[in-house]
């Protein structure tokens, strides 16, 4: 396995493969292969690119996955409730926003069984996270699914610059999303660092304000042709960016020396498909009565 030490860098590819490494390991203590479920809500090009990186990972490493795209919120609804009861499904991974006009995005993801929900965002895995519960119980090994993209800035992070390394700095994240931006916030805050939660509604001034003393900045705004202006940020800041358009204009980055990822090289995407993976090769465990690492 890759040693996880620290680097001085951002490297999502190396930080990837070293949890793609603890997932292989994972399963070969199962001793079969787990079924992952991947929903979608539409053929969103940006949502099928990233499904079918995700159906490759699965492929390399022996999990059986299976994919489908549900119209209309009705049809996730029965969709999520034929494979909570599915025993050879052992999690479900579903692409959002689904922008069902009558189902909202909260509502869908407390469908998920909390048990098969890799992506960590049912209430009852988020009240886990919100209170900095690890186990699910402190009388067993079972572990509290996490978020997968909050835990994927968290794992690159850690690996270029440690783990201690964000406690006491501050952190501005652009996103206040169910799925990003809030369980980053509570991830980030459990780490004794200071979250500034921002969104496209922010006060301008204020939000350039936040970004000049911030020691991360980690962007996440589906807005195409928004940029953070370059000249904002502080040398030694770090820049993450979690948007499909980017954010961030990386070649200005380069030019201050300033440690970034990108949208496509380096991207925390692929940390994000390692995490979810990593997360269903525990929900599988706990069906053995097996803990996993």
């Amino acid at each position: 396995m890759t040693a996880l030490t620290p680097t001085g860098a951002l490297d999502c590819a190396a930080t990837a493969a070293h949890y793609r490494e603890r997932v292989r390991r994972n399963l070969q203590d199962l001793g079969f292969a787990p079924g992952m479920a991947i929903l979608l809500g539409s053929e969103d090009p940006g949502s099928v690119l990233y499904r079918n990186l995700l159906l490759k990972d699965c492929e390399d490493l022996g999990i059986q996955a299976r994919h489908e795209v549900v119209g209309g919120g009705l049809g996730m609804v029965k969709a999520i409730a034929r494979l909570n009861q599915d025993p050879r499904t052992h999690g479900i991974f579903i692409f959002y926003p689904l922008r069902y006009p009558e189902l909202k995005d909260d509502e869908i993801m407390d469908l998920v069984d909390p048990g098969k929900d890799i992506e960590g965002l049912h209430s009852i895995n988020i009240g886990y996270l919100t209170k900095f519960r690890k186990r699910v119980d402190s009388g067993t090994e079972r572990r509290a699914m996490m978020p997968c993209t909050g835990r994927a800035v968290l794992k690159v992070i850690k690996r270029g610059y440690g783990g201690d390394w964000l406690a006491g700095r501050t952190v501005v994240i652009l996103n206040d999303s169910l799925r990003i931006g809030r369980p980053l916030s509570a991830m980030v805050a459990n780490l004794r660092a200071t979250p500034l939660l921002c969104h496209l509604h922010t006060n301008p001034a204020h939000l350039e304000a936040m970004i000049r003393l911030a020691d991360v900045v980690v962007s996440a705004v589906p807005a195409p042709g928004y940029c953070i202006p370059a000249d904002w940020i502080r040398p030694e800041a770090l820049c993450i960016d979690l948007s499909h358009e980017g954010n961030f204009d990386t070649g200005a980055l380069k030019a201050r020396g300033i440690a970034h990822t990108d949208t496509r090289k380096n991207s925390v995407g692929r940390v994000t498909r390692a995490m979810a993976l990593l997360n269903l090769t525990y929900a599988a465990g706990w069906e053995q009565g097996l803990a996993r690492g």
